[in-house]
């Protein structure tokens, strides 16, 4: 583990840390909304382009949650991040699996490689190694 650092973003905070084969980001310490979301997205774009990231684990603790008319443009910021070139692990840390889940759906059908989990570690063996 390598690279510890923070930054802040509009509405919460994202920690970074280049592990190795993959970057682990835990976005927390704010409010999910549409806008957040697509904040936090382009965020982690930018982050993954900076360190050259092709993998990404992404741990996500905002309260509340996006209504899932919501996610289209979200989906869109992922795109436009350049994320639909990188494999991401998606760890739900709060109570928004079901919500999490349509989002990857509609990920997939846009060519984005995510999938969404419960547990760090299930996450970290998929990005890795995967099904």
């Amino acid at each position: 583990m390598t690279g510890l650092r923070t930054v802040e973003g509009p509405g919460f905070r994202i920690r970074y840390t280049n592990e190795q084969g993959y970057l682990r980001a835990h976005a927390f310490g704010g409010t999910d909304s549409q806008a957040v979301s697509i904040a936090m997205w382009r965020a982690l774009g930018d982050e993954c382009r900076a360190v050259g990231a092709d993998r990404l684990l992404i741990l996500e603790e905002l309260k509340e949650s996006v209504d899932t008319a919501e996610i289209a443009p979200i989906i869109d910021a992922m795109e436009q991040a350049g994320l639909a070139r990188v494999r991401i692990a998606f760890v739900e840390l709060l109570d928004d699996i079901e919500g999490s889940e349509y989002g990857e759906i509609l990920c997939r059908e846009r060519g984005i490689v995510i999938r969404t989990f419960s547990d760090e570690a299930a996450a970290r063996r998929w990005l890795m190694y995967g099904d």
